[in-house]
């Protein structure tokens, strides 16, 4: 129902012009052409096939991809990262004639992006770039989301508390915690407050319990290779850095999320060709130090998954992004355009209907004091 109304008020704001307003007031604001930098995970060929094992809001088909992007394409030049970094660094005033700009991004590496996205991308002959996890690349080892989505969802599904999972006190106690949330909502905050390992962790109990293993996880939630992964710059698609391990940097003391950095670094120039490469931030999550770090590991930029506009003379180590997926653009059964355009240029956010999404969190403090307090309830 909420849906449906959102696609029918949109409607009536674009007939009513209030969209081109919007539009209009922000591009003033921002000094020249607006800067909208997406954000998607999973391609896939089926939606509501691949949502029944795996996190739905990861999730967007190949055939609504192509639509968002054709709309897109038809209202903003879609660009490289690496020329929205320029352009975004140039004086306010500059380029004032031309029209809204765009970028297109997909994180995590999952294996969609070469077998279903590839082909829109080439189709529409549109850039994009790809932040892969690099530890996973090749391997069939998944990441820790999907394997607690995976778990957490059967465990709601045959109504079986989290309990006695076997793990330490604090994270047995947040998973107690959270159990009456849903899948869902257990799964946002497990990954706030825990690091990568208890995160792990906690995956590989609720695995136990069970008796699966990330093995049993679809194939589609397994990541690329590094051929894959050179197919696609070979095709126009940039590759970038998400960490090794997709480890939240905010969660970790700074010396392991500078190794989680400059392993990433490292990793890249090692199996692909060298050029200027972006990083971006596990879950959007970053302190001031953790940007201090990815800049020193020598990335030229870094994004989050902060819904804001993209201003001239902002910060290039924490540009905002706007997370898409199959949803974001369903009327009442099928694609709706007017919720598209109000989607794309955040029109719902004067009425507030947009939930902001933070991303920079206070440095944890003095990066040799260890380990930091394990998460309690």
């Amino acid at each position: 129902m909420r849906r449906t109304l959102k696609a029918v008020f949109a409607g009536a704001l674009c007939v009513a012009g209030a969209r081109r307003l919007v539009r209009a007031v922000r591009r003033h604001e921002a000094g020249g052409p607006r800067m909208l930098v997406l954000s998607y995970h999973r391609a896939s060929l089926d939606f509501h096939a691949d949502a029944i094992d795996s996190l739905p809001s990861l999730l967007v088909s190949a055939d609504t991809l192509h639509r968002q992007l054709s709309q897109l394409a038809r209202e903003r030049d879609i660009v490289p990262l690496d020329d929205a970094v320029r352009i975004l660094a140039e004086p306010a005033g500059r380029r004032a004639s031309r029209r809204d700009l765009a970028v297109v991004t997909f994180d995590d590496g999952y294996m969609g992006v070469h077998e279903h996205a590839l082909p829109v991308l080439r189709d529409l002959r549109i850039p994009a770039t790809v932040f892969m996890a690099t530890g996973y690349a090749g391997t069939a080892h998944r990441l820790a989301h999907d394997r607690l989505w995976a778990t957490l969802r059967e465990l709601w599904r045959r109504r079986i508390p989290p309990a006695a999972a076997a793990l330490p006190a604090p994270e047995q106690a947040l998973l107690n915690a959270s159990t009456g949330a849903g899948p869902g909502s257990t799964l946002d905050r497990l990954i706030s407050r825990l690091r990568h390992d208890q995160l792990v962790a906690v995956a590989a109990a609720l695995e136990a319990r069970l008796g699966t293993s990330e093995l049993d996880l679809p194939e589609e939630s397994r990541l690329m290779t590094w051929d894959e992964l050179r197919e696609l710059e070979a095709n126009g698609v940039a590759v970038g850095g998400h960490t090794v391990s997709h480890a939240v940097l905010a969660n970790l003391p700074l010396s392991r999320a500078r190794a989680e950095i400059d392993g990433c670094m490292r990793d890249l120039r090692q199996h692909l060709a060298p050029r200027d490469r972006h990083f971006a931030y596990p879950n959007g999550y970053y302190t001031p130090a953790v940007k201090r770090a990815v800049r020193d590991a020598g990335f030229l930029s870094a994004v989050t998954t902060e819904d804001e506009e993209n201003r001239r003379g902002g910060d290039p180590w924490a540009l905002k992004r706007k997370v898409l997926w199959e949803y974001s653009t369903l009327g009442l059964s099928t694609y709706s355009p007017a919720l598209a355009a109000c989607n794309l240029d955040s029109v719902f956010a004067l009425f507030g209907w947009q939930r902001a999404v933070p991303g920079e969190r206070p440095d944890a403090g003095d990066e040799d004091r260890g380990e930091p307090e394990r998460a309690v309830v």
